[in-house]
């Protein structure tokens, strides 16, 4: 399996009905190439009264921890000489305790075609260690909330007003900061964050050929400004977001995301023979080598062959058992230690005849028709949706057009709901979009509705808005609302 991105710090919204619906993205202009567009721009907004005051940011392509980063007001302040990207910068954001932050989200893509997308529902507020300033922009401890740039600031072992040391949240800790003040409004934003990631990831999806056995794994951050609207700022800039674990903040999200992200994909954790790799090595086996270029057998050494002068590296030998992973089962299963390499025989056996079945099936089925490249153009076809739907599976059995709600704090956020066994799933991009749209309608009308009959501010609230919500929707058992922990 692999991961990837999507490639850029901008998502460029191709498909017209996501851009005409989507304003969730402040302009930007890719550099070299929308110079002149960049430069017509503030030459408008000069003769305009606001010119004076406009900022903008310039992040290059290809970087990232922050390299490369700066603000200006002229373009004339502007230097660029690798491809970038410039937008126009956020200059009223939420601030807590004077403080500007943004919000890193985990999305996990199993699948493109059609689009399946999962969300985790805790996540990171990363914080500037610096209290925020428009008056001094060339401070990137104001302004950037890279937490591998802040973590070099003078102030980030501090004890910070309201924020303590460090530079990071939980998702948890945001919701109780923001409750208090926004009431019902803190509850709508989140769906508003979940409408802007999906609309961002059905842009790419119709473009990508449907594949087997991969996923794609984001980092979404998204900055809320003072009236609590969301911008999406960045999706998956640094080639794979960041999994280290450098306070107790990121201990609290990744390790647990982490662990049910090989749940939610189906990773099997036993009968993969993993236990008789931890065996006490065998002498006559291994062989190692030392600095000196001895090499060592057991308890034996004797000394390497020389050519040329130079020692001879010798490979060493590896008793690795091969076993074949298997699906994961909704029975229970036996202890490890307990299963004989016989019966690991045997689960082999069987799987590579599925296996074979399955490729010969595909080999039989290329053999008798045409290449279908059918995805660039969408799936017109009962045929053609039909093959894509054979590209859900995967080799360990799930089946994406069929995923579950939700495997822990994973929440699929798209589809909202699934088909039925008789049905194919849709990839129009405008009947999409409606969903979408339907979701964020029906989302503002339980906060307008329940928000001033909610007196408390807790999980019950939660609950009450969640159920009046999937009554709306009437989308039944399958929809899955996307909030973070309470």
């Amino acid at each position: 399996m692999r991961n990837g991105t999507c490639g850029g710090v901008a998502v460029p919204f191709q498909q017209p009905a996501i851009r005409l619906w989507m304003t969730g993205s402040p302009p930007c202009f890719h550099l070299p190439l929308e110079y002149a567009k960049l430069v017509s721009e503030c030459s408008r907004l000069r003769r305009s009264d606001e010119g004076a005051n406009v900022v903008w940011i310039h992040k290059p392509v290809a970087q990232s921890q922050g390299r490369g980063i700066f603000l200006f007001r002229s373009i004339c302040e502007l230097r660029c000489g690798t491809p970038a990207v410039v937008q126009r910068y956020i200059e009223r954001p939420l601030l807590i305790a004077g403080y500007k932050f943004d919000l890193r989200l985990y999305v996990c893509v199993p699948g493109y075609r059609p689009l399946t997308a999962y969300m985790y529902a805790e996540g990171l507020a990363r914080f500037g260690t610096d209290k925020y300033t428009l008056s001094d922009i060339h401070n990137p401890y104001r302004h950037l909330t890279n937490s591998s740039l802040n973590k070099t600031g003078p102030r980030y072992a501090e004890c910070k007003d309201r924020i303590g040391s460090g530079c990071k949240w939980t998702l948890k800790q945001v919701r109780r900061a923001l409750i208090g003040r926004w009431g019902a409004v803190e509850w709508l934003v989140w769906q508003k964050i979940r409408a802007l990631v999906t609309l961002t990831l059905l842009a790419q999806a119709a473009g990508t050929p449907p594949t087997r056995n991969c996923f794609e794994f984001y980092g979404f951050d998204v900055l809320l400004d003072d009236s609590l609207k969301p911008w999406l700022i960045e999706a998956s800039v640094n080639l794979s977001p960041a999994l280290a674990a450098d306070c107790e903040a990121d201990v609290t999200v990744k390790q647990p995301m982490l662990h049910e992200l090989f749940d939610l994909l189906g990773l099997p954790m036993r009968h993969t023979g993993l236990s008789y790799l931890q065996r006490p090595l065998t002498p006559n086996i291994i062989s190692s080598e030392d600095e000196s270029g001895t090499s060592t057998v057991g308890n034996r050494s004797m000394s390497g062959h020389k050519r040329g002068g130079k020692h001879q590296r010798r490979r060493r030998a590896m008793p690795l058992h091969c076993v074949t992973l298997q699906p994961p089962m909704a029975d229970k299963y036996n202890d490890v230690s307990a299963v004989s390499l016989s019966q690991l025989h045997t689960y082999k056996s069987s799987t590579d005849i599925v296996t074979d079945r399955l490729e010969s099936q595909s080999a039989t089925s290329l053999a008798s028709e045409p290449v279908d490249e059918t995805w660039r153009g969408g799936y017109a076809t009962a045929a053609s949706r039909r093959r894509m739907m054979n590209a859900c599976m995967w080799g360990n059995g799930v089946r994406w057009d069929k995923g579950v709600n939700r495997v822990g704090q994973w929440v699929r956020i798209y589809p909202h709901t699934l088909p039925n066994d008789d049905q194919l799933p849709f990839e129009d991009v405008r009947e999409s979009v409606a969903h979408v749209s339907k979701l964020m309608r029906a989302a503002r009308e339980v906060t307008r509705e329940c928000g001033r009959d909610a007196q408390s501010r807790d999980a019950t609230r939660d609950a009450l808005f969640e159920a009046t919500l999937r009554k709306k929707l009437a989308y039944g058992p399958h929809f899955e609302v996307w909030l973070p922990p309470f």
